[in-house]
């Protein structure tokens, strides 16, 4: 990893950044975000924002290994647990429930290589009380 100077809203701001097949990815204020290094050259601005998109569905946020599952199939989860860890960038990331639910899949196991928005966990989701 190398450290990158961004400017947001005209303020200098240092990350750490790497390159991983044609994206730059750098994680900023916890949030994970990549750039196509393409894009960029063309139009300077183009980006997305990595993440679950869905809260049922906790999706891989950059390639990386899967290195502790704290889950089960069955498992009941509140908003908030710890699912996961990968790790990417040589970081690690933990991956938490977005809302209440039962684990109804797990689709990657310790070890596992995944990559960016791969399914790692499908959850049931329940509804308030």
């Amino acid at each position: 990893m190398k450290p990158l100077n961004i400017s947001i809203d005209g303020k200098e701001r240092q990350v750490l950044a790497q390159v991983v097949e044609g994206q730059i990815w750098f994680r900023l204020d916890g949030e994970v975000y990549n750039y196509s290094l393409l894009d960029l050259k063309q139009s300077g601005h183009k980006k997305s924002k990595s993440g679950a998109k869905s809260p049922d569905k906790i999706t891989a946020p950059m390639p990386g290994k899967v290195t502790k599952l704290f889950v089960s199939d069955g498992q009941e989860v509140k908003k908030g647990d710890s699912l996961l860890v990968m790790e990417a960038m040589k970081m690690e990331y933990t991956l938490k429930a977005d809302a209440n639910g039962t684990v109804e899949k797990i689709t990657a196991k310790t070890g596992d290589q995944v990559t960016l928005g791969q399914l790692l966990v499908q959850l049931k989701l329940t509804e308030k009380a």
